[in-house]
């Protein structure tokens, strides 16, 4: 499939989204409230859309059409936007994508009630689809939710185990991007690659979630630089840094000890973090889970179609700031 083709694809989930995002003269206000909110997060370039790629490379693999793959794209896509709202409220950001967070502009209400509307209209969209298609989306919201809950409860642990991010890593990502892949082969009545394309999906997401992390200490616009030191929130980087720099390990411990941490702690500790060892060791984790997940692929990563995904794959490092 080329670029074009993926290009193309993406766009009709977009206005797929759009439509059902569309304020409707005919709805409620209640429901228009919801829908506005939800366009601010959903709509515009600013999104990668990286699940819909996935779910239109793997498909296509798996001899899926194009528009039972539109329905699953539009799904993951509108599962992953819900969870953003949620999480904006729970972390009381105010950017997102480079714009006023949801919770910033219409209140912690409306953006999680908006959450919940995407969530439910995500379902909706499968209905055409093979019931397990539906009843796997709903087990990974359920994982999602459990993973975020896990990730809250790590909130200030300087000394939560690497191990333990992974488990919170696959859950609140990974979990997604498998049932990207395994809904994909279902739709295209090829359930024996379900399993491989979950397996690869979740590997996949670990690797996407490394490059967030990277992100938060390399991107200086369009997001919270330094938000995870901020928010105290225990990422690869902080980790790993922690780990061999005694003296980023005891101001961090003093930083987390409270509640917040100011902009000017958390600038310092950055600068501190971007000073040690840990962000080439990040980058080297990313590359080591990249190509763990082709791995998985097995035989199929040699057949054409695979080099648009490895492409996408490999772009993660990238688009982190691994390249520097």
């Amino acid at each position: 499939m080329s670029d074009t083709g993926t290009t193309a694809f993406v766009t009709l989930v977009e206005r797929r989204i759009a439509a059902l995002l569309a304020p409707d003269p005919s709805a409620s206000a209640e429901r228009n409230a919801l829908a506005a909110a939800s366009r601010h997060l959903c709509l515009g370039n600013e999104g990668k859309r990286v699940r819909s790629r996935l779910v239109l490379l793997l498909g296509r693999a798996a001899g899926a059409g194009e528009p039972g793959l539109e329905a699953v794209a539009t799904s993951a896509e509108l599962i992953h936007a819900a969870s953003l709202l949620h999480d904006d409220v729970v972390d009381e950001a105010s950017l997102r994508r480079g714009k006023a967070s949801v919770n910033a502009g219409w209140g912690n209400q409306v953006a999680v009630l908006a959450g919940d509307w995407l969530l439910s209209s995500a379902f909706s969209v499968l209905r055409p689809h093979p019931r397990e298609v539906t009843s796997e989306a709903i087990e990974v919201v359920a994982e999602m939710s459990r993973a975020a809950l896990a990730e809250l409860e790590a909130r200030g642990r300087a000394d939560l185990t690497l191990e333990r991010w992974r488990a919170i890593a696959e859950g609140k990502t990974g979990a997604l991007f498998g049932w990207c892949g395994q809904a994909a082969a279902r739709v295209a009545g090829q359930d024996q690659l379900a399993a491989p394309f979950d397996a690869f999906g979740r590997r996949l997401g670990v690797a996407f979630q490394l490059a967030d992390d990277l992100k938060d200490i390399w991107c200086e616009e369009g997001k919270d630089r330094f938000a995870d030191l901020k928010n105290r929130n225990p990422s690869v980087p902080i980790l790993l840094a922690a780990g061999c720099d005694e003296r980023f390990a005891a101001r961090l411990r003093g930083a987390w000890s409270g509640a917040e941490v100011s902009p000017g702690e958390a600038e310092a500790l950055g600068r501190l973090l971007l000073a040690s060892e840990a962000p080439a060791l990040t980058v080297a984790r990313l590359g080591r889970e990249t190509e763990a997940a082709v791995e998985l692929l097995g035989p199929m990563r040699e057949q054409p179609w695979c080099a648009e995904l490895l492409a996408l794959v490999r772009s993660f490092g990238q688009s982190a700031g691994g390249v520097r």
